[in-house]
C-alpha cells in the first residue's frame, strides 16, 4: 500500500446527522466481489473501521452528505459483517435517532481511507480492487471534496456502481411540505345586541344620611332622581351620584349593580351613564353601600320601561351575588321612617327583626302608615314598586289595607287590631299576599299571646350602637381637642337614648345595656374632669386619676363594645387610637 501525503481541507459543518432524510443501503444486494479484493481480512476490517469513523462525522443537513454516509456504511458492513458499530449507526439513522459524533481527529480515519482508496484504483489491484476503490472515492469525494485525490472520482460510472444498493440522491431529499392553505377569513362576529334604554328618567325615595353645603350631616328621606345621559367614551352603562361622590363603597356598589344588571342584560348599553341626583345635598359616607339597592331599582326601571310609583320607599342593599340585604344603618333609617312619611315600604327579609321591634316599642301605627312588603330580589322589588305592577291578589289586598288605614286614622290602632272584623280582613290579606308584613304585624299586635314586649338581641345591639354614635368622634379624637361641653353633652345624649330603649331590651341582654351605660358615664366623667380637674405637673387629674387614663379607658371600652356588637351590626372595627397625651402614672378608672 502506497503512502501519500494528503492535504486534508475538511470543514466541520453545523448540523448533526439526523438533520436530513436517511435511506439505508440494501444489506443484501451485491456491491463488490469481496473474494477478489487484493487486500487481506485484517486490512478489510481496518478499512471498515476507518469508513465507520468517517460516517460519524458532523455533517451539514445536506442530502448528498446523507447519501455519502449510506455509501460508507454499505462498504464498511460488507468488508466486515461483524462491524457492530457500523450496523448500529445504520440502524440509528434509519430510525431517525441521533448518532454520537466521532470524538477524535476525523482527519486520521480520512487519511487512512483515502490512502487505501488511492491504492485500490491502481490498475494493478485488479477489477475487484478497482471497483471498491472507486466506490470509496464516490463517498469520500462528497465528504472531503477539497482533498486532491477527489479528482480520481469517476462520476459517469457512479450510478451503476451503486445500483440496487444505495438509492439515488433524490431519495435523500425531504419531500417539500405541502403549502398550507391560507386560513379562511374568520367570519365577522354578529353585531352585539344591546338593550335600549326605555326610560331616560325615573325616581324613587330612600332614607339616607346627607351632607349639606356646610358639611353637616342629616338623615333624610332622600328623593333620588335618575337621568340617563350620553357619554363620549364607549363605557358600559353604570351610575354616578350627583353631587359627585368618590369612595370605595360607591365603587363597590357600582360593581354589584353592574353584575346584577348583566344577569338580565349580558350586553349592557354603552356610551350611557345613569346620573342619580340626591338634590343639593351630598351622599354621606356613613351610608356605605346603601345606595346600591335603590340604584339597581332605578336602572331596572330605565331598562324595562316600568315607571315607579311615587309613594314607594325602598330600603335595601345589594349583597355579593345580587341578593338583597338590610343596609348597615338600617335601624337609623327605620327610626326616621317612624316619624316621617307614609306609603309603601319595600325591605329585604333580614329587615324583619327590626320591623317586629315596632310592636315591642308599642308603635303598631307604623304598620298602618307604611304598607310594608318583604322583597327577596330586585325583580320582586321592581314589580311591587312599579305602577300597575302588583301581582294578582295584591291589588285587592292593598284596597283592603287602604280601608283599614283610613279607619285607623280616627281610632286607636291597638284596639283596632283586636276587632274581629278587622282581623278577618288582615287574615285575608296575609292569605293572598304572605309577603304583606304590615298585615302580619297588625295581626300579632291584636294577639296578646304572640305580641312581643322585648326586642331581639340583634336589634338591641343595633339600637345601642345607634345610641352611642355621638361618642364615635370622641373616641377617635385626641384629648386636647375635646371640650368638657362636648364630652358631657355627648355622654348625656347617648345615655338618654340608652334609657329610652332600655325597658324594651330583655334582661338576658342586660350585659349590652350595662356596657353601653359605662361608656356614656365614662364620657361624662371625662368631661367633668376637663372642667373641674386639677393640673399637676402639666397633667390634668380628676378624682386622683390622670385625665388621659380616662380617655384611654374610654377608647378601649368603646372599641371593645363595638367589637362585641359587630356580629349584629356588621361593622368593621378598628383598633382604638393611641391617645395623644399618654398617661404616665395614676390609677385606671
Amino acid at each position: 500500500m502506497r503512502a501519500a501525503f494528503l492535504v486534508l481541507l475538511f470543514q466541520l459543518p453545523l448540523f448533526p446527522l439526523e438533520a436530513e432524510v436517511y435511506v439505508g443501503p440494501d444489506p443484501f444486494a451485491a456491491l463488490f466481489p469481496r473474494d477478489k479484493l487484493p487486500i487481506d481480512t485484517d486490512t478489510m476490517r481496518e478499512l471498515s473501521r476507518h469508513l465507520t469513523s468517517v460516517s460519524r462525522r458532523e455533517i451539514e443537513g445536506d442530502p448528498s452528505q446523507m447519501r455519502a454516509s449510506a455509501q460508507l456504511l454499505a462498504i464498511a458492513i460488507r468488508l466486515d459483517p461483524a462491524n457492530r458499530a457500523a450496523l448500529e449507526i445504520d440502524k440509528a439513522l434509519r430510525e431517525g435517532k441521533p448518532v454520537e459524533p466521532f470524538d477524535d481527529d476525523i482527519n486520521g480515519p480520512l487519511r487512512q481511507a483515502w490512502g487505501i482508496a488511492e491504492w485500490l484504483v491502481d490498475p494493478g489491484s485488479g477489477e475487484g480492487g478497482k471497483l471498491l476503490g472507486h466506490q470509496i472515492i464516490d463517498a469520500l469525494a462528497v465528504v472531503n471534496p477539497r482533498n486532491p485525490l477527489s479528482k480520481l472520482r469517476d462520476p459517469e460510472g457512479e450510478a451503476e456502481r451503486w445500483k440496487n444498493v444505495v438509492s439515488p440522491l433524490a431519495a435523500y431529499r425531504q419531500s417539500p411540505k405541502p403549502a398550507k392553505a391560507p386560513e379562511p377569513p374568520a367570519p365577522e362576529p354578529p353585531p352585539v345586541e344591546r338593550p335600549p334604554i326605555l326610560l331616560r328618567e325615573a325616581s324613587t325615595q330612600t332614607p339616607l344620611f346627607l351632607y349639606d353645603q356646610d358639611l353637616r350631616r342629616h338623615l333624610r328621606i332622600a328623593p333620588l332622581q335618575l337621568r340617563i345621559e350620553e357619554l363620549a367614551q364607549p363605557d358600559l352603562l353604570t351610575f354616578a351620584l350627583q353631587p359627585d361622590v368618590t369612595s370605595p363603597d360607591i365603587d363597590a356598589a357600582r360593581g354589584e349593580v353592574r353584575k346584577l344588571l348583566e344577569k338580565n342584560w349580558p350586553h349592557l348599553p354603552v356610551q350611557q351613564i345613569a346620573h342619580i341626583a340626591t338634590g343639593t345635598e351630598r351622599y354621606a359616607t356613613k351610608n356605605e353601600q346603601a345606595i346600591s339597592g335603590p340604584a339597581a331599582l332605578l336602572m331596572h326601571s330605565a331598562l324595562t320601561g316600568r315607571k315607579l310609583r311615587p309613594d314607594v320607599i325602598f330600603v335595601g342593599e345589594l349583597a355579593p351575588g345580587g341578593n338583597l340585604t338590610r343596609p348597615r344603618q338600617s335601624w337609623d333609617y327605620l327610626r326616621l321612617l317612624r316619624v316621617k312619611g307614609k306609603g309603601r315600604l319595600l325591605v329585604p327579609p333580614d329587615f324583619q327583626p327590626e320591623l317586629r321591634a315596632m310592636i315591642a316599642l308599642s308603635d303598631p301605627a307604623f304598620f298602618l302608615r307604611w304598607e310594608v312588603l318583604i322583597v327577596s330580589s330586585i325583580d320582586v322589588a321592581l314589580s311591587l314598586a312599579s305602577e300597575d305592577g302588583d301581582p294578582e291578589g295584591l291589588a285587592a289586598t292593598s284596597l283592603l289595607y287602604e280601608e283599614l288605614r283610613k279607619v285607623g286614622e280616627s281610632k286607636d290602632v291597638g284596639q283596632l287590631c283586636v276587632n274581629a272584623k278587622v282581623r278577618e280582613r288582615l287574615n285575608e290579606i296575609v292569605s293572598k299576599a304572605p309577603f304583606h308584613y304590615s298585615a302580619r304585624m297588625l295581626l300579632i299586635q291584636g294577639d296578646a299571646a304572640r305580641r312581643p314586649t322585648r326586642v331581639d338581641r340583634e336589634v338591641a345591639a343595633r339600637i345601642l350602637r345607634s345610641a352611642i354614635e355621638p361618642l364615635s368622634g370622641i373616641s377617635r379624637s385626641p384629648l386636647s381637642q375635646l371640650t368638657s361641653k362636648r364630652l358631657i353633652t355627648s355622654g348625656e345624649a347617648s345615655g338618654a337614648e340608652i334609657e329610652r330603649f332600655a325597658k324594651f331590651i330583655s334582661p338576658k341582654d342586660g350585659d349590652l345595656v350595662k356596657e353601653a351605660r359605662e361608656i356614656t358615664q365614662l364620657a361624662e366623667t371625662l368631661g367633668r374632669g376637663k372642667r373641674d380637674g386639677d393640673l399637676r405637673e402639666g397633667i390634668l387629674y380628676y378624682r386622683k386619676v390622670p385625665l388621659p387614663s380616662y380617655h384611654q379607658s374610654l377608647q378601649t371600652k368603646f372599641a371593645a363594645f363595638l367589637r362585641k356588637l359587630s356580629p349584629f351590626t356588621r361593622e368593621t372595627i378598628r383598633d382604638p387610637a393611641t391617645p395623644a397625651e399618654p398617661a404616665n402614672t395614676g390609677k385606671t378608672p
